[in-house]
């Protein structure tokens, strides 16, 4: 369920991100979670730990930086190079921000304890607004059709931009 003001996040910066399109905004607010499911699969994140290789702030930043230099090194050929590759870094590292405010989700999860810092005994933090279900569902729901809105306006402005330009 906590994995759908995700998807909000990243439709709401299509205004951010014209040029961009709307998938890779989306892909990049989910990549600390595939890196998770990745790193779970073969043991190095174990379900009742916190997870240090992808959410920690540590390494959030740090696949930021690297999935913004892939990014831009894949549009090398766009004129839009360096911004789609510090978008879709910041998509990374706006997951992070979001896991921030809702863990711990102890609400989904009672043993969540919060996202660590770095790896070892570090401390583990977070604002903890999924402690209870009602939170859950406004924001889970509440982002995605707030993103929703701003990416159908955006996509309307846009469009009328085009017309105009086309008519002129």
């Amino acid at each position: 369920m906590a994995a759908i003001a995700h998807l909000g996040v990243g439709l709401a910066a299509k205004p951010f991100a014209p040029e961009v399109n709307v998938w890779y905004l989306i892909l990049g607010n989910y990549v600390l979670d595939f890196l998770w499911f990745g790193f779970n699969a073969i043991g190095l994140e174990p379900l009742n730990k916190p997870a240090v290789w992808d959410h920690s702030l540590l390494m959030a930043t740090v696949w930021s930086v690297l999935f913004g230099l892939l990014a831009s090194w894949l549009g090398r050929r766009s004129r839009h190079r360096t911004h789609v590759g510090v978008i879709f870094g910041l998509m990374v590292f706006a997951h992070w921000v979001v896991d921030f405010i809702t863990h711990p989700m102890t609400a989904l999860a009672p043993q969540d304890r919060g996202l660590p810092l770095w790896f070892g005994n570090s401390p583990l933090i977070g604002l903890g607004l999924y402690r209870t279900m009602t939170a859950v569902w406004v924001t889970e729901i509440g982002g995605a059709a707030v993103g929703l809105a701003i990416y159908i306006w955006t996509k309307s402005r846009m469009k009328r931009l085009k017309a105009s330009a086309a008519a002129a």
